[in-house]
């Protein structure tokens, strides 16, 4: 949750959305709070309102909001990361993510049938996945894709979350 905010609130400090719109290279149009923060205090993933400030019902519930992180998760994906985790992952696991997901958001009615990524089955996003895993939410296609990053990138993500993701 974000320090500079009140409890549930979806007004983020001015640091906070100073340092997100400067991630995201624009404004950032849809309310949202600091889900997951690096070990520097800095918002690393972002949690969205489920709808935006003229009411249009947004399908993304967490973002990815550190340059780092999203350039390293693209990495991933661009070696064939979106088939690999869809093939490595057990699929009733799989669906339970989707379910866990949905349930999170029971105010999205036009979400119904989709999961992580707006993903209707299998994996669409790993950013999505990401960014649900380091928010806390339950996926085993991000812990998938939190390991690969770990070994391929170790020194970035543990400057990002502070703290060791997986053991040898």
């Amino acid at each position: 949750m974000d320090a500079g905010a009140p409890e549930g609130s979806w007004t983020p400090s001015a640091d906070d959305r100073s340092w997100v719109e400067q991630q995201l290279g624009r404004g950032a149009k849809i309310p949202f709070r600091a889900a997951r923060r690096s070990s520097d205090g800095r918002p690393i993933v972002i949690e969205l309102a489920a709808f935006d400030q003229e009411g249009t019902p947004q399908s993304n519930w967490f973002w990815l909001v550190d340059r780092q992180l999203v350039a390293a998760v693209s990495r991933l994906e661009s070696v064939g990361g979106v088939r690999l985790a869809a093939s490595a992952v057990d699929a009733a696991a799989l669906d339970l993510a989707n379910r866990s997901y949905r349930s999170g958001r029971p105010e999205l009615a036009h979400m119904q049938g989709r999961g992580v990524g707006g993903a209707r089955a299998g994996v669409k996003c790993l950013h999505a996945h990401v960014a649900f895993y380091l928010a806390g939410g339950f996926t085993p296609v991000g812990v998938w894709a939190i390991a690969r990053l770990y070994w391929s990138d170790r020194p970035l993500l543990e400057a990002l979350v502070g703290e060791t993701l997986c053991e040898s």
